[in-house]
Formats: structure tokens, sequence, C-alpha cells
């Protein structure tokens, strides 16, 4: 679905419903033999689509809403596990381990970032990939606390830098992750199920309405002014 943006897709479902309209308009004039494109069956695809968009506008902001409270709360990660490492580089115990450590945290400070997702523009890929971006941090910090946690030497005075409270934002950044990670889902599903109206069946949208165009050219001048304002509407095929 790459090529049409969330834009077109809304487009199309919008231009669709406008379509529908005009040939009610035509009333009588309007009688095609072929039942695919007759109002009867047109108007539950009107429906069906309305009802995807609906659910699709519903979990964006759920996502997005998801998507902003675990960045924020991942935004102060990289500064803090670098206290713990400096912190690490004070103790007394080996250089190699001293090195695993600052390996460990290399893992989480993101030395490459996790690509940030827009939920108005991105489809399935860009949230998973995104998602296991994140999923990797909050991984690798909880391989890191364990790590640290091995060694009798780490006990700072400092709170925020304790195995506990270390362990208490790795269990709240999980959850937030795993709440992105639901919201995603539903949101691809929305996706799919607005799709798979507009594009992925025998009677999907644009093929009716290409059906459509040539019955109401076949009727010739009485139908050319219905005609010309059902062309006005782009429809934008997803591939």
């Amino acid at each position: 679905m790459a090529s049409t943006s969330e834009t077109g897709h809304a487009k199309n479902v919008a231009n669709f419903s406008s379509a529908y309209q005009i040939l009610q308009e035509m009333g009588t004039l309007y009688n095609p033999s072929n039942a695919k494109i007759q109002l009867a069956t047109l108007d539950p695809i009107r429906a069906s689509l309305q009802t995807t968009i609906n659910e699709l506008n519903t979990k964006k902001p759920i996502y997005k809403n998801a998507v902003t409270e675990r960045e924020n709360a991942m935004a102060p990660l990289s500064k803090l596990v670098t206290r713990v490492l400096n912190f690490s580089k004070s103790l007394d115990i080996s250089a190699s381990d001293k090195e695993n450590i600052t390996n460990q945290a290399k893992k989480i400070r993101g030395d490459q970032k996790a690509k940030k997702t827009n939920p108005e523009t991105t489809e399935a890929d860009g949230i998973s990939t995104s998602q296991m971006s994140y999923d990797s941090r909050i991984a690798n910090l909880d391989a890191f606390i364990k790590q640290l946690a091995s060694y009798p030497a780490y006990a700072p005075n400092e709170t925020a830098l304790q195995i506990a409270s270390l362990e208490t934002l790795h269990t709240n950044l999980a959850s937030l992750s795993a709440t992105v990670n639901s919201a995603g889902n539903a949101l691809i599903t929305a996706r799919i199920n607005r799709n798979n109206v507009l594009y992925n069946n025998q009677n999907n949208v644009i093929q009716l309405m290409r059906d459509v165009k040539s019955y109401l050219k076949s009727l010739g001048d009485d139908a050319k002014p219905y005609y010309n304002a059902i062309v006005k509407l782009k429809f934008t095929d997803a591939n």
C-alpha cells in the first residue's frame, strides 16, 4: 500500500460516497443490469467504508498518544545509562567487566536511534520496525540491570542509580512499549479492514467505479452531466 498515502485512502472513501450520491440523484435513469454496481449493492459498501474509517480515526489517536508517552519516558534513558556507566567505571572491578558494562550501555543508549513513526502516514512495516527498535533497547536495559546486579560492588548511594530504581524504570518502559505494540497492532488491523473494502476484493471500489463510469457513458447525452461530475472524482489505486 506504499503508493497511496493516508490522504489518498481517505479521498477514495470520500469520493465513493460522493459518487453514490450522484447516482442516487439520477433516479430511474441509473438502472444498470450489472448487480455489482446497482445502488442496492453500493450502499452497503459505502456504509462499510464509513465504519472502517471511523474505526481507523479512533485507533490513530490511541496509538499516537501511546507513542508520545513512551517517547517521553524513554527520553532520559541515555543520560541515565551514561551516569550508571560512569559510576561503574569508579568501581573496583576488572577492566574486562567494565568493558562488558560499556558494551551493554552502548546498546541501550541507541547509537542508532529508534525510528519515530507518524501514525498519519506510516503503514504496518514502519510501525513494526519502530516497535522492534524500542523493544530491543528495553530488552537490553533489562540485561544491563541484571549485569550490574551481578557485581556486589555495584551499590550506589544515589537513588536513581540503584538496582531497585532501574528495575522500576524497566518495568514502566516495558509496560508503555507493550501498550504501543497493542495500539499499533489495532491500527494495522484497522488499515487492513479499510484496504480490504477499498482494494483487496473482487468488488473493490476502484473496479466498481470503473464499471460505473463505463455504464454512464453507455447512457449517452442524458447521463452526460452525471458522468462528468463523477469523472471529476479521482480514485487512486493502491498498486
